[in-house]
């Protein structure tokens, strides 16, 4: 809370407290959401939800060349303003769940959406950056196990960021 109050001053970001652009770890996250839980069950998941109306998003978006297809999503920019997202390989569009990311505007769930360009850099465990609240386009979810969804970023990301988590630099992605 005092990295918080140091680096944002007094400005009111509301709630869950969160600063677009901004990196955070997922336990940073689970911190400032005030999640009730053990802190470190916020980790290892691509798809928080037990801070319900407030679902939290994950995303790696350059996966390890050693991935099981089964949870090599598909996720990706498709410009600055628009994402791609894959569900959890369980979720299917008639589950709870499902429904729950489909219909979030009508069902009052904010659905919340970090990404990484890479989960490691040289051993060391990179943060995600926060890129706000995402509405799902209506009508743009296709397949079941997992979901493929459309999403509208609140704000587009800056062209310098786009750029950079849509570039790929690493050896792994001279075939993809």
């Amino acid at each position: 809370m005092l990295r918080y109050q140091d680096e944002f001053g007094s400005s009111d970001y509301g709630f869950p407290f969160l600063k677009t652009y901004y990196e955070y770890s997922m336990r940073d996250t689970a911190l400032l959401c005030n999640y009730r839980k053990t802190h470190s069950s916020f980790r290892g998941q691509g798809l928080i939800t037990s801070a319900k109306p407030d679902y939290f998003i994950f995303v790696n978006l350059h996966k390890n060349a050693d991935i099981k297809e089964s949870i090599n999503y598909k996720d990706k920019f498709i410009s600055p303003g628009v994402f791609q997202w894959q569900t959890p390989n369980s979720t299917s569009q008639s589950s709870e769940l499902g429904k729950d990311i489909i219909f979030s505007y009508k069902r009052g769930i904010n659905l919340h959406l970090f990404v990484r360009k890479f989960e490691e850099v040289e051993g060391v465990t990179q943060p995600f950056t926060y890129l706000g609240k995402v509405l799902p386009f209506s009508d743009s979810a296709e397949g079941n196990k997992p979901i493929t969804i459309l999403f509208a970023l609140e704000n587009s990301v800056p062209d310098e960021m786009y750029l950079d988590f849509t570039t790929r630099t690493d050896m792994l992605g001279k075939d993809n």
